[in-house]
């Protein structure tokens, strides 16, 4: 394993994902297909992807014979799809994985950084593009740990010190930041994408405690503006044999007085966390990305204690911290956790 300052090049192998059927009130329909040409537009000679998962977030339903899926949908809700092994994602002019529609019919609140416009009525049709990839079991992939530039000073200081030393990088097959893409400040977002696609790979972001809408309300508009900028917050896909699930674990407010922020899941995370999970063998690796370690460090309990004894994550044996990655807590068993702290 090479490391260098805050990213580091990890190996890992194995998973499977199976079917989960759910109703809702209101419903999203569309083709998930083989974008052959990779011009992410449906195309008269691309055909559907038959038995792909495609989640709202809690439930998960699969692509039929034809690669048509319907899935419920509510009034504030992103549709989104698992991709299979065998597949990578179209990415935009960042490099940012295109895998995801949101609905936010009255749009986002008021927030100083906003979030997403209205987005009106449910299109008629919302369809996903998978680009067809030879399989393999191993493979590469590069993971940065809190990047958390607080000025476009510091940005340059992290393209200067971090980005710059894998520039180009061959033979890895994606990225992740495990959170804290920026400090604080928003807005910063966006030279962030502009910094980290000069990598030149697909790019994954997880949420972290400096990514979050402060001025929110509720936990459920925390995350608005990140959603703006990178997506859903909470999701998953296949990639060789791994099963890899991202995961937003930052409540806020904390729910105990509703000031500053605690680590911990919503039930709404459990329930696709199990749906998701609900047909993979025990024994493939299953990764699971967030930002806030589950594990507490003496009496400081920045984790909620019955989130991580629910017995609803995967169970994993813990192994010996590597010195030289942090707080990054590596374990593995049926699962294998990245933490960004």
């Amino acid at each position: 394993m090479k490391i260098k300052k805050a990213f580091a090049i990890i190996i890992f192998t194995s998973l499977i994902l199976m079917p989960f059927e759910a109703f809702s009130q209101h419903s999203i329909t569309g083709l998930v297909y083989e974008d052959l040409n990779k011009n992410g537009i449906k195309d008269p000679d691309e055909k559907g992807v038959p038995g792909v998962p495609v989640s709202n977030g809690s439930e998960v339903e699969l692509t039929n014979s034809s690669g048509e899926y319907k899935i419920g949908l509510n009034e504030d809700n992103i549709a989104f799809v698992i991709k299979p092994s065998g597949y990578i994602f179209h990415c935009n002019e960042n490099n940012q994985p295109e895998f995801y529609y949101v609905h936010k019919m009255n749009g986002s609140p008021e927030l100083k950084y906003g979030g997403i416009p209205a987005t009106g009525d449910i299109p008629q049709s919302v369809d996903f593009p998978l680009i067809p990839k030879p399989f393999t079991e191993n493979f590469r992939i590069l993971v940065f740990g809190d990047p958390q530039p607080y000025t476009l000073e510091e940005m340059e200081f992290f393209r200067q010190a971090v980005v710059s030393e894998v520039l180009g990088v061959q033979g890895v097959a994606f990225g992740i930041s495990l959170g804290d893409l920026v400090g604080d400040d928003l807005d910063l977002f966006s030279p962030y994408k502009k910094t980290v696609r000069q990598i030149g790979i697909p790019w994954h972001n997880v949420i972290g405690n400096h990514d979050i809408n402060y001025d929110a309300k509720e936990d459920k508009y925390s995350d608005e503006t990140f959603e703006r900028e990178f997506g859903p917050a909470n999701y998953s896909f296949n990639h060789g044999m791994v099963h890899f699930i991202i995961l937003d674990d930052i409540l806020y407010p904390d729910p105990r007085d509703g000031k500053g922020y605690r680590g911990g899941l919503r039930e709404d995370q459990f329930k696709f966390i199990e749906n998701d999970l609900k047909f993979v063998s025990k024994d493939h690796l299953i990764v699971l990305a967030f930002h806030i370690p589950i594990r507490n460090e003496g009496h400081y309990e920045s984790f909620r204690n019955e989130d991580r004894r629910t017995g609803k994550l995967p169970n994993a044996n813990p192994c010996p911290k590597d010195s030289k990655t942090g707080e990054k807590y590596n374990r593995r068993d049926t699962g294998q956790f990245f933490y960004g702290r």
